[in-house]
């Protein structure tokens, strides 16, 4: 038997003979499991801070809260050469918008369309049916961007899809844009963005069969977008 201390570890000590090689190797094994468990550790915390420190979650702040209540969105088309007005009373937005970084910005937005009021009790019956909106099958229109470009001053331009019914086309809407202290609290920021875009009632296949006749009501729809958002410096 060889009397020669093993090294590796003082609570591992022992003589290096063939008898306790078995002993020598488990308690090398234990030391390499320490190590790898130490480095894990390390490398978890040093992923935690890279990941806090990422733009993606840096965006957050660029994330308002839509005020529903002083944001509207309103329509106007034409019936018998008439003007002819409304308004959505519901929608809900996601909204991440920063001017100095236009490429992470989106706006994603759901319009209520059971939700369009004219004035007119008859017309809004109308509306939800099957030959117009059939908002019992497609409850919601939904405007989703896909691009910003920054024009001059406060004026930018949203490219955008823009669902109605079962049809997704592409739009563009020009629109202004400010921002500044929330006089009622002076913690937060108030953007107020409003713009409008002309579509195609029929290419979305609002008013069928005989409401498809643009003398009765027009095919051109302009509909109009106001929003207001908050959030905190």
């Amino acid at each position: 038997m060889c009397s020669r201390p093993c090294i590796i570890t003082s609570s591992c000590a022992m003589t290096c003979c063939a008898a306790c090689c078995r002993g020598l190797s488990g308690c090398a094994a234990r030391i390499r499991n320490k190590k790898m468990m130490t480095l894990k550790r390390i490398v978890g915390v040093a992923l935690v801070a890279s990941l806090l420190a990422t733009p993606a979650l840096a965006a957050d702040a660029s994330a308002w809260a839509v005020d529903a209540k002083a944001s509207r969105i309103t329509f106007t088309g034409r019936q018998m050469g008439v003007p002819s007005k409304g308004e959505f009373k519901r929608m809900t937005a996601t909204v991440r918008f920063d001017p100095a970084d236009l490429v992470a910005s989106m706006v994603d937005m759901l319009i209520d369309v059971a939700s369009a009021d004219t004035g007119n009790r008859a017309i809004d019956q109308e509306l939800r049916r099957p030959k117009w909106f059939h908002a019992a099958r497609f409850p919601n229109a939904r405007f989703v961007t896909t691009a910003f470009q920054a024009k001059s001053g406060n004026r930018y331009e949203a490219a955008a899809k823009l669902t109605i019914r079962d049809v997704t086309r592409d739009v563009v809407l020009p629109f202004t844009l400010d921002i500044g202290e929330d006089r009622a609290d002076p913690s937060q920021l108030v953007a107020r963005a409003s713009g409008e875009l002309t579509i195609s009632r029929l290419q979305y296949g609002i008013g069928q069969d005989e409401w498809k006749d643009t003398a009765i009501v027009a095919d051109a729809v302009v509909i109009r977008v106001d929003v207001v958002a908050r959030r905190k410096k």
